[in-house]
């Protein structure tokens, strides 16, 4: 809560013992330094970060939701956004485009889906996560506002056009694209078309 309030250079022992409604001898006694201190409470942003991205309403969630749930994360959450992505602070930053270990639960989720390999879809996923920390950024930092609607087409365009390529290639499937065609790009009815 200090960090979301003030930032990470306000997270000190007098301010976690005045939040805390005690002295600073409790928290001397658990650490012995501020660096350890941090270290645990990165631990701890970097588990509400891997909550937030498998959150869906389904069993498991779609790749699509994993790249919402992120930029989600940065819209409520931009002071730990920024913590978690701000290599000196966090020198275990880029563990985060495997989203803290699940890469594997990843990978598998879209080499199901595509027939792509798994190194394959690792690789996907980096640059799929490029595009999506992007978005995640201009949201943290107020620079853009882009709506769910926006941000689900954004998503969806991008997902797309990398299938096709890596279908182009010969890697992934051609009826991924003839399923998403179906079911994802049928024109919206409006009063004037139907």
């Amino acid at each position: 809560n200090i960090i979301r309030e003030s930032g990470i250079e306000k997270l000190s022992t007098r301010n976690i013992a005045s939040k805390l409604n005690c002295s600073t001898q409790p928290i001397f006694y658990h650490y012995s330094n501020m660096k350890e201190l941090k270290k645990d409470v990165l631990k701890e942003i970097s588990s509400l970060f891997d909550k937030a991205m498998l959150k869906s309403n389904y069993d498991r969630p779609a790749y699509k939701d994993i790249g919402k749930n992120y930029i989600a994360f940065a819209r409520e959450e931009p002071a730990l956004f920024h913590l978690l992505f701000n290599s000196n602070i966090n020198d275990e930053v880029l563990c985060f485009v495997d989203l803290n270990g699940t890469s594997e639960f990843i990978a598998e989720l879209i080499s199901k889906q595509t027939g792509l390999s798994k190194e394959e879809a690792k690789n996907f996923h980096l640059k799929m996560w490029l595009f999506v920390n992007g978005i995640a950024a201009l949201v943290a930092n107020n620079t853009f506002n882009f709506s769910d609607e926006e941000i689900d087409t954004l998503l969806g365009e991008q997902y797309m056009s990398m299938i096709l390529f890596e279908v182009q290639k010969g890697n992934a499937k051609k009826e991924i694209i003839d399923f998403y065609m179906n079911n994802k790009l049928k024109p919206k009815k409006d009063d004037n078309n139907e």
